[in-house]
């Protein structure tokens, strides 16, 4: 997958599993702007049930923090508390998790983030770094809160918290919440995204266009020039606008006159 481009994937089981139908139950009844949806649901031309994703455009979370920069506190509790929000769910058993990868969390153009979990069973499911879907989400709280500022004072005691969220779950993962919370007040998250594919911007290098040369190009030129500024009466400019809706009235006025005496 290429740094940025809309999310597309397909999540194929070769065989019937029972924990894929569970969470393809599960996530096709609920919506949450932070987790990847359901699509589509088929099956294949060798009779494998296959689900399409529903996930906006974005980068994945280190990409992302390399563009924004060491994030300001603020920043960092608006891209993880959608996080634990998450985690928190599927800790409580409101909703079921996939496996993940840190590199399955997103941040899209809007700044928003989105994890992208694996369906048990499937053939995406494995692979180097990825766990759990809660031990993702809180491996992405602390990938986001390595790159605060070490001098803010909250940092080591949120480090700490991740270590016992991803060890013990539960009561730990609440505690993490509170203290992510009570660090500060949520911010909005500004960067900008990388240009999409059929983006055209003019080589800075490059010089600026010139006006024609020719006899027309000028004359063209002077009249677009005369249409941005107005017409010059002494120190003053006088738009055409209101020359023009000056002559209609004046116009008017006269014809009604000579209409009146005829």
């Amino acid at each position: 997958m290429e740094l940025w481009e809309q999310i597309d994937l397909c999540w194929r089981v070769p065989e019937p599993a029972d924990a894929f139908a569970e969470w393809l139950a599960d996530r096709s009844t609920m919506t949450h702007d932070h987790l990847v949806g359901v699509a589509e649901v088929g099956r294949d031309e060798t009779g494998a049930l296959v689900a399409r994703a529903s996930a906006p455009a974005g980068l994945a979370l280190a990409a992302a923090l390399d563009r924004i920069g060491a994030p300001t506190v603020g920043v960092a509790v608006t891209l993880t508390l959608p996080l634990l929000e998450i985690a928190l769910l599927a800790d409580a058993g409101a909703l079921l998790l996939g496996r993940a990868g840190v590199e399955d969390v997103l941040v899209d153009d809007a700044g928003a983030v989105v994890l992208v979990d694996h369906p048990p069973g499937s053939t995406r499911e494995r692979g180097p770094g990825v766990v759990t879907g809660a031990e993702a989400l809180v491996l992405a709280v602390r990938a986001v809160w390595d790159r605060v500022d070490p001098r803010e004072p909250s940092r080591d005691a949120i480090d700490q918290a991740c270590t016992l969220a991803r060890r013990d779950g539960g009561a730990a993962l609440l505690a993490l919440d509170r203290m992510v919370r009570a660090t500060a007040p949520p911010r909005p998250v500004r960067w900008e995204p990388p240009p999409m594919t059929f983006t055209f911007a003019l080589d800075a290098g490059a010089a600026a266009p010139t006006a024609p040369e020719s006899v027309v190009g000028r004359l063209l030129a002077a009249v677009r020039a005369l249409l941005r500024t107005g017409l010059p009466v002494g120190s003053h400019r006088i738009g055409l606008r209101g020359l023009i809706t000056a002559g209609v009235v004046v116009t008017g006025v006269v014809v009604a006159g000579l209409w009146g005496v005829g």
